[in-house]
């Protein structure tokens, strides 16, 4: 057996309106994006041999960008279940997908064994790079400097949870909600429990070009190395990547340094250097327009699965898929 033919109109679609059941948003980014490009990196996700022809993969990942999506202002965010019940029910879903109105439409265990396949074929940063490609081919990115910041994302304790007390070993507790997620401290002395989101946005157009999600006591500084695309001229930061390594793998890369220098008790930042700070943020400062954006709009203030592996592959196909709508 093989793959489901997305290309082909069934008989009854021929008699709809198409004009009544036009997304905008979905045909931009049909315009837009080639998914047939984004489709070669997916085949290493094997067709089924046996019973009914499986879905192909093109049409599950649109699935995952619709999941993404949602309703926009009414749902920014669909569950799988909400996704599935949305293919049964919005004909400008399953047309975006390649969906026939006669067909069944993928339920949510199959989304979910697909997430997991991605997962497993380790293809996600191939995505992520195929989408920043294709934003440099649209003349969408400048390289002229990239935004590094991350953000705490909740792995659903709600806020004002107390943190449980360190065991004999001296180890902070964690929480049967994550396991994996870990508590932090910020601002206020506020604890918060899960992990944190860090991301390189491309400073003239705003598209975020990696993503990655760490546990949440990971220190932001230790991630700019990573974090860093390579092609870029200038790489701004706030204080918390200001250190002296983090000024050499810049240099070495070839990368000017817009890092923001950090004062201590033994050693105070001089006038120029002050003044130097505030240039860098007011350069750094549109990544936090980001970050509102991805809260505010898509809902992302806390992860939706449990574990590290899988609120990565969410956290990096969330902000990935961000700049196509």
């Amino acid at each position: 057996m093989s793959h489901k033919n997305i290309d082909q109109m069934s008989f009854g679609e021929t008699f709809i309106k198409r004009k009544a059941n036009v997304n905008k948003t979905l045909l931009e980014i049909d315009k837009k994006i080639n998914f047939d490009q984004i489709g070669k990196v997916l085949n290493k996700i094997y067709d089924n041999k046996q019973g009914r022809p499986s879905y192909p993969p093109l049409m599950l990942l649109k699935c995952l960008l619709l999941h993404i999506i949602g309703f926009g202002a009414i749902a920014p965010m669909l569950s799988d279940y909400g996704l599935e019940e949305a293919l049964d029910d919005r004909l400008s879903f399953r047309q975006f997908i390649g969906l026939g109105i006669d067909e069944y439409a993928p339920d949510h265990s199959t989304i979910c064994r697909f997430r997991g396949q991605l997962i497993t074929y380790k293809l996600e940063e191939k995505l992520f790079a195929e989408l920043d490609k294709q934003m440099e081919e649209l003349g969408l990115l400048i390289k002229k400097g990239t935004l590094i910041d991350a953000t705490i994302v909740s792995a659903g304790l709600p806020l004002g949870t107390s943190r449980p007390p360190k065991d004999k070993d001296g180890k902070a507790g964690t929480s049967e909600v994550d396991p994996e997620a870990e508590w932090t401290c910020k601002g206020n002395r506020r604890d918060y429990y899960g992990y944190k989101a860090h991301i390189s946005v491309d400073s003239k157009s705003g598209i975020i070009r990696r993503a990655r999600l760490t546990k949440a006591k990971v220190d932001d500084g230790h991630m700019l190395e990573e974090m860093v695309i390579g092609d870029e001229e200038w790489a701004f930061a706030d204080k918390a990547y200001g250190t002296r390594s983090n000024s050499e793998v810049l240099k070495d890369k070839g990368i000017k340094n817009g890092l923001m220098k950090k004062g201590c008790y033994r050693r105070k930042l001089t006038a120029q250097e002050r003044l130097k700070n505030q240039l860098i943020s007011k350069r750094r400062s549109a990544v936090e327009r980001v970050f509102g954006t991805l809260k505010r709009s898509y809902a992302y203030t806390k992860v939706r699965y449990i574990g590290l592996i899988k609120n990565s592959l969410h956290h990096n196909w969330v902000w990935g898929a961000a700049p196509m709508v």
